[in-house]
């Protein structure tokens, strides 16, 4: 790759003391020692941000860790995992771009784990359970919600739905958030309003929404389309999906979507960049999304060293970028079937 450098980062100060203060002790061995880091303290939390969304029962991934009599059953897996680095699923480059919904462990996560499955999982005092809002969820009640008419079942890899006419008047779409009916075989879903691109889902992404100001107008009688594409599965599967959407004023700016090709684009206008959904055709190929400013300064958007099919993520930024006209936008990849999908706002 032209820009990626591999990085590999060490948090010496960090690990020496969680390893020193939580497993070790003094005069003993890892082996006879219980560690200081505790499930309600320190595991919980990072299990709830970075893998309950698909390691639930009923979800994507097959071993559940929501309980402390899972995560403990579990905590030589979670170990192997996690020192190879294999979860959570996060493909992107680290230090390149700041996403928000970013489920990669930090290095101390990382350590938090790995010494508390090599220290007899002590389940740890009783901790005040946190809020919807605090955990980073959304606890604001959708305004509308629309779910495919009845029970499909799931004979193909993907399928496509037509969901209820929108009635009443315009309305302005603020956020949006796929309502999955059988979470365990689902691996993408595209939402659309009248046949163009609203955004596209994949495990375990929650609500999105747009910066304050940012909308997308759902029309009176609008036609909203589902795209859901599925896994295989060994026994017969049956899926009734659906999407909420959640209003907001009329805005300053409205929600759009630009697709990139493989190659150069020069931006015609200022835009604010919200999101990234890179792509590759085959999986194992790199992917590199780079803005180069008219000062000739570079901004990486996405680099993905190995890209997986199976897995499109949408990179969402934690904050909007905002790249000015003339800015050119190149994507490149070992593939030379490439490409990407830029959701954005005019700035006026």
């Amino acid at each position: 790759m032209r820009f990626y450098r591999h990085r590999h980062t060490v948090t010496r100060a960090l690990v020496a003391g969680v390893v020193a203060s939580g497993v070790l002790g003094s005069g003993s061995s890892a082996h006879d020692r219980t560690t200081q880091v505790t499930w309600t303290a320190d595991v919980a939390p990072i299990l709830q941000t970075r893998c309950v969304g698909c390691h639930d029962t009923g979800g994507f991934a097959p071993i559940p860790l929501a309980s402390y009599q899972d995560a403990r059953a579990a905590a030589p897996q979670i170990k192997q995992e996690v020192l190879e680095g294999r979860m959570p699923p996060w493909p992107a480059a680290r230090g390149f771009g700041d996403f928000s919904n970013d489920r990669s462990l930090t290095p101390l996560e990382a350590e938090l784990l790995t010494a508390w499955a090599e220290g007899n999982t002590p389940i740890g005092p009783p901790v005040e359970a946190r809020s919807a809002a605090a955990a980073g969820g959304n606890s604001r009640a959708a305004d509308l919600e629309l779910t495919v008419p009845a029970p499909h079942d799931v004979t193909a890899l993907s399928a496509r739905f037509d969901l209820p006419s929108v009635s009443g008047g315009d309305r302005w779409i603020g956020g949006w958030e796929f309502r999955p009916g059988n979470r365990s075989i689902i691996t993408e879903a595209i939402v659309s309003i009248d046949g163009t691109r609203l955004g596209a889902w994949t495990p375990p992404d929650g609500a999105v929404m747009f910066p304050n100001g940012v909308a997308r107008r759902l029309p009176a009688g609008a036609r909203v389309g589902l795209e859901v594409r599925y896994r295989k599965s060994a026994s017969p599967q049956t899926d009734r999906s659906g999407v909420a959407f959640y209003f907001a004023d009329r805005p300053s700016r409205e929600l759009q979507h630009r697709s990139l090709p493989c190659g150069r684009t020069v931006l015609d206008r200022d835009i604010d960049a919200l999101a990234i959904a890179p792509r590759v055709a085959s999986g194992g190929e790199w992917i590199e999304v780079v803005a180069e400013r008219p000062d000739r300064s570079l901004n990486p958007l996405c680099i993905v060293r190995r890209y997986e099919p199976a897995y499109p993520v949408t990179y969402r930024f934690t904050h909007a970028m905002p790249l000015a006209r003339g800015t050119s936008i190149a994507v490149t990849s070992s593939s030379a079937d490439c490409g990407a999908d830029l959701e954005l706002s005019v700035r006026r």
